[in-house]
């Protein structure tokens, strides 16, 4: 009992430095606004009423609730997500006329969202059901549901599902959560000056070198004191020399035997690209992804590693025919050729209620939102977001044909997710301070390193 408290005040901090550059929490120009126009529809004598607020027959004698993530739910602004979420809402209603949906409005901000939601959990007042952030989501192991029956009614297989997702879905016997919506981070490069992707860091450099002759930045990526960073700039490398952050007892060991090597290997490399000119020293003042849209936009960068999510906001800014034309997408570079690791986030749907009949439904109501085939291809289409699921990539035309998202499905066979630890939040931080310090030339990559595991085990 002793255990489980101090893991919900640990956790109270936990997410403090997340943001969606690490989870896919929120998408450019997601808003969302306090209401939108009810759609209602009369199916076999049931008003079924759609909105934010409510999804099914006010009259119903079933009632069930709802905690979405707002990006993810019929409160978002995005016209293609809410007119994709709206139809499959319509149509679960119609098909269960004795049962009405109340959506529990939640904030943006996953840290207060999510430390709200595991008190809730703990002291039994969860929703019924709800969205959780798949970086914690084994928080909330011992409160939520198994739903492995719902799922082989509607035939979906674990087996389906991304390894990453996986693990994190079904960690012993039974499935727990429905990992809906991912993304991955790879290298995007200008395919029209780079004939074939650099896979190992000397390629970077010798790429970067020809590029930097011709004017430009040539490896750019976001080294601000941000989760970002972490997710994109810091773990793919330490992982793809096989680094481990953590012991078996979920302790700090980033900093010991071969770990500390692989660190010291990676940040001489980034040093060294900032020495040389072909990582360009601004890159410091960048926390997310689009912070740098506008140095892409300008033709000036040459190659960015950042979350699949910019392919879409980069081809809104510079226009589609051009982003196809100039931008590629490929791994990110290694320390060696061979190694291939790259870093995912995304969210998860679960059941919390043991009313046996409205744990069914909810099952059935997110698989059918969400994941069946139809749900899930529907869904990624309208929010730009992963499928988890693999065959969807075999059977939706969109996702078997288009460039990025063939490049995506592979880069997610090697994707590796964050641990869930208490002791995460201290690394986190503990790992921007590192490169930031390397990068402004404050400390050596021996001396960061050392003063990174120093700081991630104090208590």
């Amino acid at each position: 009992m002793k255990k489980k408290l101090n893991m919900l005040c640990s956790f109270l901090l936990i997410m403090i430095i997340m943001v969606t550059g690490g989870c896919s929490g929120k998408q450019a120009g997601e808003n969302s606004p306090s209401s939108q126009p009810q759609q209602k529809k009369e199916e076999s004598g049931a008003k079924i009423t759609v909105s934010p607020q409510m999804i099914g027959n006010e009259n119903a004698s079933i009632e069930l609730v709802w905690q979405p993530n707002p990006p993810h739910s019929l409160s978002d602004s995005n016209p293609k997500k809410l007119e994709y979420l709206t139809a499959k809402a319509t149509e679960w209603a119609q098909a269960h006329p004795d049962v009405k949906i109340k959506i529990m409005d939640t904030t943006t901000a996953i840290t207060e969202s999510m430390a709200k939601t595991l008190v809730q959990a703990s002291s039994g007042q969860a929703p019924d059901m709800g969205a959780i952030d798949s970086f914690i989501f084994p928080q909330f192991y011992d409160y939520v549901q198994p739903i492995d029956d719902v799922m082989q009614e509607k035939g979906i297989q674990i087996d389906d599902f991304y390894d990453f997702a996986k693990g994190v879905m079904k960690p012993q016997d039974e499935t727990l959560g429905l990992w809906y919506t991912t993304d991955v981070r790879v290298l995007f490069y200008r395919k029209d000056l780079i004939p074939e992707a650099p896979k190992t860091w000397a390629e970077v450099e010798k790429i970067g070198n020809d590029l930097k002759a011709k004017g430009m930045d040539a490896f750019i990526y976001t080294a601000a004191r941000d989760e970002a960073t972490v997710m994109s700039s810091v773990l793919p490398y330490f992982w793809g020399q096989g680094g481990t952050l953590v012991n078996d007892q979920g302790l700090p060991a980033f900093g010991e035997g071969d770990n500390r090597q692989y660190l010291i290997d990676q940040l001489t490399f980034q040093k060294k690209c900032i020495d040389d000119g072909i990582t360009p020293s601004r890159v410091v003042g960048f926390g997310t992804d689009p912070d740098y849209i506008p140095d892409v936009a300008a033709g000036q960068v040459g190659m960015f590693v950042a979350g699949n999510y910019m392919a879409g906001q980069l081809s809104s800014v510079i226009g589609e025919d051009e982003y196809n034309k100039m931008w590629g997408v490929a791994q990110i570079p290694m320390k060696d050729e061979g190694s291939h690791v790259t870093a995912s986030g995304g969210w998860v749907s679960a059941v919390f209620t043991k009313d046996e009949e409205k744990r069914k439904l909810c099952a059935d109501f997110l698989i059918s939102m969400y994941v069946d085939d139809e749900g899930m291809a529907g869904w990624c289409k309208a929010g730009g977001y992963l499928p988890t699921r693999e065959s969807v990539y075999d059977t939706d035309d969109y996702f078997n044909t288009d460039e990025v998202m063939q490049a995506c499905r592979e880069e997610l066979k090697y994707a590796e997710v964050r641990p869930s630890v208490d002791s995460y939040t201290k690394i986190s931080e503990s790992l921007q301070i590192m490169l930031s310090d390397v990068l402004t030339g404050t400390s050596s990559p021996e001396e960061a390193v050392d003063n990174a595991f120093e700081n991630a085990l104090k208590e």
